[in-house]
């Protein structure tokens, strides 16, 4: 586990943040499941389901008229663990130039 603090930058102390990386890669790979799954099973299944004549012309047709509404859901949903994934992304890409920000400024001081 690793740890960080985070500060203002003015030198002062601040929070100590732990850092598991097994669980930040864990989270990671949960919501690149979840994605592929949305991808792969979830909209397929659904555009194929809505097009069955019992829900386009037989005696569900009036039901279905929420079915767009659930598709939104769905685009929703895949939206927002796509978002999910980006920004935990993000935020390894900022803790990785953070530390090397932190890394430049110790050999500076060290005058290596």
């Amino acid at each position: 586990m690793a740890n960080a603090v985070m500060g203002d930058g003015a030198g002062g102390s601040g929070v100590l943040v732990d850092i598991n990386p097994h669980e930040i890669a864990t989270i990671v790979n949960y919501l690149r499941d979840i994605i592929k799954e949305l991808e792969t099973n979830a909209a397929p299944n659904i555009k194929k389901l809505g097009n069955i004549h019992f829900y386009t012309a037989g005696k569900a047709m009036r039901t279905m008229k929420v079915y767009d509404e659930a598709n939104e859901k769905v685009l929703d949903l895949y939206d927002n663990y796509s978002r999910a994934s980006s920004l935990v992304i993000d935020i390894l890409n900022t803790m990785k130039k953070a530390d090397a920000e932190i890394a430049e400024r110790i050999i500076a001081k060290l005058e290596v």
